[in-house]
């Protein structure tokens, strides 16, 4: 039966391939564009399309071309809304100049349930190797295969490990590192280039497993470590899809979820430019850490139904301290940014959330985008700050979903951004509340300063804006929430209405400036 699921995945994958595609040009010069991930999706879903434009600071002339379907006259469109950029339709390409670096998608069907016909286009500053400094190349100095023929683990985390307190750079140059669970160790520079990919073995399940009291299933993990640096545009990529079944059945198993990354208990850790890709549970979690630094990263996680795939975050701070997402893009099939305090397992990080910033990123998700929660275990979170993001499409767009004791101050979603709604179950621009994990729990949470400030929502959504907390253990002063400046279709909200509030499901102190 398995492998005859497997043929007819196959065969499906091949018709839905060859029924849209697209070429790109950039300057004349031709671009290529590639499926999210290595083995491709089926179940009647075909994965998105990314390409990589570098961008040296003039201007691009982009030239898309759609093949194997009709361009609609007016049912494109090209995000972020806040890019300004304007394209002529010629037949069925689009064409279009470019200033800036970031992140463009391409909806070639406005029609938010055809998330087949999209590309993201990544335009991208490069990111060369350290100057001034020894690089050793791991291909040369370690005899490591790089045509992904081979498991490589012992060589690779042979060279990490002797990297580590050095002043040397290990340097992945392009080419695809077939590998087991590996570890990043302390004082450690690793520049990944652009054509490089770290790719986890799907058959490899039992090293990603947690031994003992690590309770994490992980492919990259950091633990107990500081002073670490990786650079590039090269690739992390989680093998998720096969390790979770979908287009390698016998391999799969959907209980089998591993973090792409996992960094626990350490301080000083940053990345620049890289791709995290594909992982079978959550994208990035970062637990019990201070000073994590996320720059120019792009992030997709399978959009797949979650029924199979289960949780698909993006980047989760967890019960951690001073950590940045900046300038970077996430897709993902759960929620983009999740800022937790988890306490899972025999880890039991209880640590208080400070000083979480996620500015000048570009995201979409089929769940909620920027969110406080839903696990709140620690005693506070004080100075969250969501600012100057564009989110093209999202099931609830903003959240702070406390369920559990933390006493939530100081969380500010500002200048944020929103387009579109991905048409899932909840559909709703803000959902804000205060309940309790379970019936019996002998605590309830807390909110006490929540401020949207200047954001805007193009769209009215199905839903409307619901603020809640439970009336039979909390009062009115337990959840505080101040919008200023909040639009909506292109009018400003002054009041609470039920225009867009739904008031049977809104009882905490809400103001308005």
């Amino acid at each position: 039966m398995r492998v005859l699921l497997a043929i007819f995945l196959l065969n499906l994958f091949a018709c839905q391939s060859s029924s849209q595609s697209y070429t790109l040009t950039s300057n004349g010069q031709s671009i290529s564009v590639y499926e999210q991930n290595t083995a491709p999706l089926s179940y009647g879903l075909d994965t998105y399309k990314y390409a990589r434009v570098t961008y040296e600071g003039t201007p691009l002339t982009l030239e898309v071309e759609a093949l194997g379907f009709q361009l609609g006259e007016e049912d494109w469109d090209i995000s972020p809304h806040s890019y300004g950029v304007e394209a002529d339709r010629i037949g069925n390409k689009l064409r279009f100049k470019v200033y800036r670096k970031g992140y463009l998608v391409i909806k070639f069907s406005r029609n938010p349930e055809d998330f087949k016909k999209r590309l993201v286009i990544f335009v991208e500053a490069p990111i060369d190797a350290p100057s001034g400094v020894e690089l050793v190349d791991i291909v040369k100095e370690y005899d490591v295969d790089n045509t992904g023929q081979k498991n490589e683990t012992e060589k690779i985390q042979k060279a990490l490990d002797e990297i580590s307190g050095t002043d040397k750079v290990l340097l992945f140059s392009d080419g695809v590192y077939k590998s087991s669970m590996l570890r990043l160790k302390s004082n450690s520079n690793i520049h990944v280039s652009k054509n490089a990919v770290i790719k986890a073995d799907p058959e490899a399940i039992e090293s990603y497993k947690a031994k003992g009291s690590r309770g994490i299933n992980r492919f990259i993990y950091v633990e107990d470590a500081e002073n670490i640096a990786v650079t590039g545009l090269g690739t992390f990529d989680g093998s998720g899809s096969e390790i979770l079944g979908i287009t390698l059945p016998k391999i799969g198993d959907k209980r089998t979820r591993v973090r792409l990354m996992f960094i626990y208990r350490s301080k000083n850790i940053s990345f620049d430019g890289i791709v995290l890709k594909d992982a079978a549970s959550w994208n990035t979690h970062i637990m019990g850490s201070q000073d994590v630094t996320f720059r120019n990263c792009k992030l997709m996680n399978n959009t797949m139904n979650n029924d199979y795939f289960g949780s698909l975050d993006g980047w989760d701070p967890d019960a951690s301290k001073r950590v940045l997402i900046e300038d970077s893009f996430g897709w993902a099939g759960d929620d983009n940014v999740a800022v937790k305090c988890t306490g899972y397992g025999n880890l039991n990080v209880l640590d208080d959330v400070e000083d979480v910033t996620v500015r000048g990123c570009v995201f979409m998700t089929k769940k909620t985008s920027l969110k406080i929660g839903t696990e709140t275990r620690c005693e506070n979170y004080n100075r969250v700050l969501f600012e100057n993001n564009d989110v093209i499409e999202a099931d609830r767009v903003l959240g702070v979903n406390v369920r559990d004791r933390a006493t939530v101050s100081g969380v500010v979603f500002r200048n944020i951004r929103s387009e579109s709604l991905f048409p899932d179950r909840r559909q709703m621009p803000i959902n804000v509340y205060i309940t309790r994990r379970e019936d019996d729990q002998p605590w309830t949470g807390k909110i006490e300063g929540v401020l949207f400030e200047d954001c805007s929502f193009e769209m009215m959504f199905p839903k409307k804006i619901q603020i809640s907390r439970i009336d039979s253990h909390t009062s009115e002063k337990d959840l505080n929430v101040t919008f200023k400046n909040l639009t909506i279709e292109g009018k400003q909200v002054k009041e609470l209405s039920g225009e867009y509030f739904n008031l049977q499901r809104t009882n905490g102190t809400i103001l308005f400036e």
